[in-house]
């Protein structure tokens, strides 16, 4: 009697343990950085609006195979990839006033949490780590479509780059006001794809 209640317990654990599993399964999907662009814009003299990306991204995420659902992602961006279309900018936004891209050569983001809101749209809360400061943020989102072996994702968040250590201004005597704002606002459109093998 007492081995077969064993029996059936081990069989109800291996039935409940086989399910929750099935239900967590995931994919890791690799981002397709031909056709991704990690992006941002910053106000510049009070109303004119600098818009640059990261050429250089790495990302990996784990997507539900069932649901397409994204539940984890973690990224590598180079910070000497960053491309305002102004080579002179780019030069002063890897310097020392702002990204340091000799120092601090990786941005990187990593998922704490993924949180599904309906509709295909997600909130991803997570650590980003600029210049070696490691702030909590939330980026906002939906899912763009799927098909097998490829998603895609869109994002957006706003964060301060005083918080980060990316403090470099000048006051604009004439109006009042400084040069650059402190708000960056992050703009993520993302492919990714199951590498083969």
């Amino acid at each position: 009697m007492k081995k077969m209640l064993l029996v059936f317990l081990a069989t109800i654990g291996f039935i409940h343990l086989s399910g929750f599993f099935g239900a967590q399964a995931t994919t890791r999907y690799q981002l397709d950085a031909t056709h991704s662009t990690v992006g941002f814009t910053v106000k510049y003299k009070l109303f004119s609006t600098v818009r640059g990306k990261f050429n250089d991204v790495r990302a990996i995420a784990e997507i539900d195979e069932a649901t397409g659902s994204l539940s984890a992602v973690r990224a590598e961006i180079k910070v000497a990839s960053v491309d305002t279309d102004n080579p002179k900018r780019d030069g002063h936004l890897k310097s020392d006033d702002f990204f340091n891209a000799q120092r601090f050569p990786n941005i990187t983001f990593e998922s704490t949490s993924v949180k599904l809101e309906g509709n295909g749209e997600y909130s991803v809360n997570g650590i980003l780590t600029i210049r070696d400061v490691s702030k909590p943020i939330t980026l906002e989102g939906k899912m763009l479509g799927k098909i097998p072996g490829r998603v895609a994702f869109e994002a957006s968040g706003q964060i301060n780059r005083q918080d980060f250590n990316v403090t470099w201004n000048k006051v604009l005597q004439a109006v009042g006001g400084l040069m650059v704002s402190d708000e960056v606002d992050l703009n993520i459109e993302v492919a990714l794809y199951v590498p083969k093998g």
